[in-house]
């Protein structure tokens, strides 16, 4: 009986112990607060991506405006006039951000898993294709087929999902995705020439996402 006595007063010590260790983890929101001013509120950050795919300069400044919230703006700068095989591609394009984050209470704030809502300002260039072949080889007519690269602007809003890892020195590690549509008015095309058809590759939709790291400071 004694032994058993024993054996739950450890047991009940243990339950103590282990409950004493939550709270010392679990942090208040003052602490929070604390270790996210240590941090700093401001952020740049550089997307990867971009810089290996393209190459373009796709700049990032977030202002972490509590553990809670931030708010920013992208910055986009295509490097190559050569496109390659794509149909459309931003050449500049400017995306102001809000953001709300989620995190428990061991994090800093301004880190894990968010959502966002955004508004993007493009400026690019997308491809008209025009075609008239003849169906008939026996009669005569020219088949025509040419390519054309136009210039556009377009603001889409938008909303998208990520997560950021934040360490102890503030360098930062995001990926994140999302998606908007176009709400500028289609511009009508021309045909060069009566018959002929066309095909635009003007975008109605965009994707906006990549893997960034960055400084917070």
């Amino acid at each position: 009986m004694k032994k058993v006595f024993l054996l739950f007063i450890a047991f009940s010590n243990f339950l103590i112990a282990q409950e004493v260790q939550k709270v010392e983890v679990v942090r208040t929101d003052d602490q929070i607060s604390n270790l996210f001013d240590e941090l700093g509120t401001n952020e740049i950050k550089l997307d990867l991506v971009d810089i290996i795919a393209f190459p373009a300069f796709d700049i990032t400044y977030e202002k972490i405006k509590n553990p809670y919230s931030s708010f920013g703006a992208s910055l986009f700068l295509n490097l190559t006039s050569d496109d390659g095989s794509l149909n459309w591609t931003d050449q500049f394009s400017l995306t102001p951000f809000y953001r709300f984050y989620f995190f428990n209470k061991e994090d800093y704030g301004g880190k894990g898993f968010f959502a966002e809502v955004f508004i993007k300002f493009s400026s690019y260039n997308y491809d008209l294709e025009y075609y008239n072949y003849n169906p008939d080889p026996t009669q005569p007519g020219i088949d025509y087929w040419e390519i054309v690269t136009k210039k556009s602007f377009g603001i889409a809003p938008g909303a998208g999902i990520g997560r950021k890892w934040v360490n102890k020195l503030g360098w930062t590690f995001e990926i994140n995705v999302g998606v908007g549509r176009f709400i500028t008015k289609e511009q009508m095309e021309d045909a060069p020439g009566p018959g002929v058809n066309i095909l635009s590759y003007r975008p109605e939709a965009i994707f906006k996402g990549g893997i960034s790291i960055g400084k917070r400071f």
